[in-house]
């Protein structure tokens, strides 16, 4: 709520405040192309010049004319050439400022994705699964990454202006001081009140970075494949478009009511500043008639006039522009800035060598902001050449053991040793260098098939014979070899020429990006959800036998497959509750009995009928 106030309280220290950030702006204008800044503010300090010399050289060439008339006229044609001249020194500076902006605004916008996304692969797990900062990605992505150079745009627009303004008014000034005065002074009162309209529309739009979220993923959901048949199946598509339209309603709503007030402040500020000036060119007229100024000066006085007023209400509005911008400005440092948690991503030469053993020692974990502990004192020792079955029921904590062994948590209580050595001392891309994962949730990244596998392991991207290799161990040779463009073939649809694989193929890709790993450790989270009997029993023998001398770790609720494993670990609310092999949990009768039993006992119930369907034909 203090943030609230804030933003919708107009003050001078608050004004002053918003502008901590130009360090910050000013780093990111120079890194993105020095050479090209420096040219950019001198030409627009030359912009700046050239309207007050197009002005001297008009007046000049008038008062040549009526001074001159009938006499001398190379006097005018001097005059008039020297016009020539700066119009046309006047448009080519434009040309050319112009030409340097527009390069010099699509490399800031891309330096700031880039810094973005540089930001968001330095984050952690946990920040990524935090809604607050999940917003602040998303004002930052939204628009403050063109919002720099808007800012730079207004500094320029000072700048120049400045220029003009002090140039046409020095003119001015020689004539009636005051005059100057009063073309600032209505410009002045309507920027203060256009800057209460601007922090209003700010705050709105800060207030719906959550509803932006649910309106990008509703039109992703109706645009994308990966929801195409549920939502047909389940005719969702219309309600999922009330949804949306119903959120952007609002949004349009909320914008009509901005707009008018921002229109009606506008209609009147102009009638006032266009009376004062049309008050002020009559006198300039008044003058004229009585012989006191000359026809040029009249001119020259009346474009002053005109330079004035609109270079005073631009350079003040440009100077509340860069302070509403500067609020934007805020949201996308806020993001850049985002405090880091304790880094996982350990720099140290420490290594953990090749892997022999995984100890879980006393290890306690509860997700950030809950109480409730995921994992409770869990400690076991995985040996090379062993293969461990994690099982038990949904949120027992079984994948969560993952996440940490992986470092995409940190340690809350206890600790994992590697070869004996703490996994926080370790250099973490090392760790992960010896561990292939595949998770339930893996990724299809829509990318060639040689991208979908070369991932695992980026040394080996334009080795086609590994990673043929690789995709043999799972099933997907023949599949490749069958494909438009064999390794280089386009996977799913969203781009063109797109191969769409089915569900236990996306899966098998999955495990080909594992396997190509060369690890000592092999992580399978519900590797054959998607795969069927067959296919699940020849990627387990592959796996069984990629294995060997190394240590494997699969998380299954399929026991016809666990009971296959060396060692198996059943937990249960986040503890380990029984371990053992296949035949002594059955004889202890505990937990992991009950669970098999209630699947084998299932997979009778489904065989019965097919069985007495048979005898009755």
């Amino acid at each position: 709520m203090k943030e609230q106030s804030d933003y919708q309280t107009v003050n001078m220290k608050n004004i002053i405040h918003t502008f901590k950030y130009w360090p910050c702006i000013f780093r990111l204008l120079w890194k993105s192309d020095s050479k090209r800044l420096m040219a950019i503010i001198f030409l627009t300090v030359l912009s700046g010049i050239m309207p007050m010399m197009t002005l001297i050289a008009s007046q000049n060439l008038i008062n040549a004319v009526v001074i001159h008339m009938n006499q001398k006229f190379d006097y005018i044609l001097r005059a008039f050439l020297f016009l020539v001249v700066v119009s046309l020194f006047s448009e080519v500076i434009q040309a050319v400022r112009g030409h340097h902006e527009m390069l010099f605004r699509n490399i800031l916008q891309h330096q700031i994705n880039v810094s973005i996304m540089d930001k968001a692969i330095h984050l952690q797990l946990e920040d990524f699964e935090n809604a607050e900062v999940y917003d602040k990605l998303q004002r930052a992505q939204n628009e403050a990454n063109y919002r720099p150079y808007q800012v730079f745009s207004s500094i320029l627009g000072v700048l120049g202006g400045v220029v003009t303004f002090l140039s046409a008014a020095a003119v001015l000034l020689s004539w009636r001081w005051w005059v100057v005065c009063i073309l600032l002074f209505i410009p002045l009162i309507s920027s203060i009140y256009f800057v209460k309209i601007g922090q209003h529309e700010f705050w709105i739009q800060w207030v719906r970075a959550p509803r932006y979220r649910k309106s990008w993923y509703l039109n992703f959901l109706l645009t994308r494949d990966t929801a195409f048949k549920e939502i047909k199946l389940f005719n969702l598509g219309k309600h999922l478009l009330e949804k949306y339209k119903k959120i952007n309603t609002e949004f349009i709503q909320e914008d009509k009511r901005l707009l008018k007030r921002r229109t009606i402040l506008t209609l009147v500020f102009q009638t006032l500043n266009q009376f004062a000036g049309d008050m002020i060119v009559l006198m300039i007229l008044w003058s004229a008639f009585h012989g006191e100024i000359l026809v040029g000066s009249v001119v020259a006085y009346i474009r002053a006039v005109s330079l004035t007023q609109s270079h005073s209400q631009g350079i003040l509005s440009s100077i509340f522009s860069i302070y509403q911008n500067n609020l934007y400005i805020k949201q996308l440092f806020e993001f850049l800035e985002l405090p880091l948690r304790k880094p996982l991503d350990v720099e140290t030469e420490k290594t953990p060598g090749k892997i022999h053993t995984i100890e879980f020692r006393n290890v306690s974990f509860r997700y950030p902001g809950t109480e409730d502990y995921v994992l409770k004192n869990v400690s076991f020792t995985i040996h090379e050449n062993e293969i461990i079955a994690l099982v038990g029921k949904n949120g027992s904590g079984k994948t969560t053991l993952v996440k940490l062994l992986t470092k995409l948590y940190p340690l809350d209580e206890g600790d994992i040793f590697i070869n004996g050595i703490s996994i926080n001392e370790l250099n973490t891309y090392e760790l992960r260098e010896r561990i292939g994962v595949v998770f339930q949730d893996f990724v299809r990244y829509e990318l060639t098939m040689k991208e979908n596998i070369g991932f695992g392991n980026l040394k080996y991207l334009d080795n086609n014979e590994k990673l043929m290799a690789s995709a043999e161990l799972t099933g997907l040779f023949d599949i490749i070899e069958k494909m438009p463009k064999k390794l280089d073939t386009q996977l799913g649809k969203w781009f063109e020429e797109g191969y769409q694989l089915s569900g236990g193929q996306w899966q098998k890709t999955a495990l080909a990006r594992a396997f190509v790993r060369d690890a000592d450790v092999y992580i399978l989270d519900e590797p054959s959800a998607a795969l069927d009997p067959l296919a699940e029993s020849e990627m387990f023998q592959k796996f069984f036998e990629l294995t060997n001398q190394k240590i494997g770790l699969f998380i299954s609720h399929r026991f016809c497959t666990v009971k296959h494993a060396k060692k198996i670990i059943v937990l249960d609310k986040g503890q380990i509750v029984e371990r053992g092999n296949h035949e002594e949990l059955i004889k202890a009768n505990g937990l992991y009995a009950s669970l098999y039993n209630v699947q084998a006992r299932l997979w009778k119930e489904i065989d019965f009928p097919m069985q007495y369907h048979k005898r009755e034909a």
